[in-house]
């Protein structure tokens, strides 16, 4: 082992702040679909939701969910303060009584009724899906990537529970390293999903798959029989052997299955940036096993205190966001292989969208920490 001390390149506070300036990640995530909301909590009234620091309102006019800015073209009042009217047809700006169809454009002006029509008024419309119990938006007319799928959730075999929406102040990538990193176990969740006595992780492979990049343990792990989660399973067993599959729907949104040889449930996870430090957690989870009854408290309860015990050390790294140049981190070879791979894409999707932007290739000879 090289006994020279490594000296990462985030010691750095001029480093760590150019990081934080660098927003070219974050920018590519306008042309990706992201929810926005749970469609439970959209109901007969627009709703005022932020996607990459666009304001916008949501709401279902005319039988279908509709997204536009949230902003009357008039005197830029909040048209989420508004109501629906025309028989479901038309969203009024409760400032001084426009209306607008399902595709943004003003439909009436009160005080001058032929001026929307001689003016072709609109405000600007999105692309918006409804799926997986959430309502989806693309900021741009061309996605780079279809929306995830997540099979488990239209499937007769599974049920499905949907979790609280919590915001944490971190960059999306930040939070779906966290989610997928498996090395944080052993001591962020000693006693819940790891044990700090034993912080070896399995080996893994790493592949992508069309807009996927997958990961899958060689070996089952070990987890207590006794998580809330396996409430059903009668067992004197200290532990469970259990197998994860973790698939990245690019770029911010995970999909987890864990199984034993008769259960299974996936969890369905979504890092929707608000901004470039600010992002909207989104967790749906499918089950086989179990009463439906049971499953927010088997589930949501539990992934909601491991939540909380991730956020404070998310929230505290610096940069706030995956630096751009891969050889800022230090990787472990082998255990930050998931990672280091997302990193890659992520960096070739900025390259595509933006093919001026400097190359931060992976130096030759980038400070790699060996297991061996």
């Amino acid at each position: 082992m090289n006994s020279r001390p490594v000296l990462a390149k985030n010691q750095d506070e001029a480093t760590i702040q150019q990081a934080d300036d660098d927003h070219r990640i974050y920018e590519t995530f306008r042309h990706f679909w992201h929810p926005v909301a749970r469609a439970s909590d959209l109901g007969a009234d627009p709703m005022g939701v932020e996607l990459c620091e666009q304001h916008l309102v949501i709401v279902r006019l005319d039988g279908q969910v509709v997204a536009m800015n949230d902003l009357c073209a008039h005197r830029g009042s909040a048209l989420s303060l508004g109501e629906v009217t025309g028989e479901g047809t038309r969203l009024r700006c409760a400032y001084h009584g426009w209306q607008y169809d399902q595709t943004g454009k003003c439909t009436l002006v009160p005080q001058a009724p032929d001026l929307a029509e001689s003016l072709d008024i609109s405000v600007r419309s999105y692309q918006v899906e409804e799926r997986y119990g959430l309502i989806w938006v693309c900021l741009e007319d061309d996605a780079r990537f279809p929306l995830p799928e997540f099979p488990q959730y239209d499937d007769p075999a599974f049920y499905w529970v949907e979790f609280p929406v919590v915001d944490w102040n971190c960059a999306a990538p930040r939070r779906i390293e966290n989610y997928t990193d498996v090395s944080h176990f052993a001591f962020i969740h000693d006693g819940w999903l790891g044990n700090k006595n034993h912080p070896e992780v399995n080996a893994y492979k790493v592949w992508r798959d069309g807009t996927t990049l997958c990961m899958t343990e060689d070996a089952p792990v070990l987890q207590p029989a006794k998580l809330s989660k396996w409430s059903d399973l009668e067992t004197d067993a200290e532990f469970l052997e259990v197998n994860n599959v973790r698939t990245i729907s690019m770029p911010l949104t995970v999909q987890l299955d864990i199984s034993t040889a008769d259960r299974c449930f996936s969890q369905f996870f979504c890092a929707t940036p608000l901004g470039p430090s600010r992002t909207r957690n989104f967790t749906v989870v499918a089950r086989n096993f179990g009463e439906p009854g049971t499953a927010y408290k088997d589930h949501a309860e539990f992934n909601m205190t491991i939540y909380e015990q991730d956020r404070p050390v998310v929230e505290s790294q610096r940069p706030n966001g995956i630096p751009p140049d891969l050889a800022a981190e230090l990787h472990v070879r082998g255990v930050d292989l998931y990672s280091l791979e997302y990193r890659r894409w992520l960096k070739e999707i900025v390259d595509d969208l933006e093919p001026d932007t400097p190359d931060d290739a992976l130096p030759d000879g980038m400070p790699t920490l060996t297991d061996s």
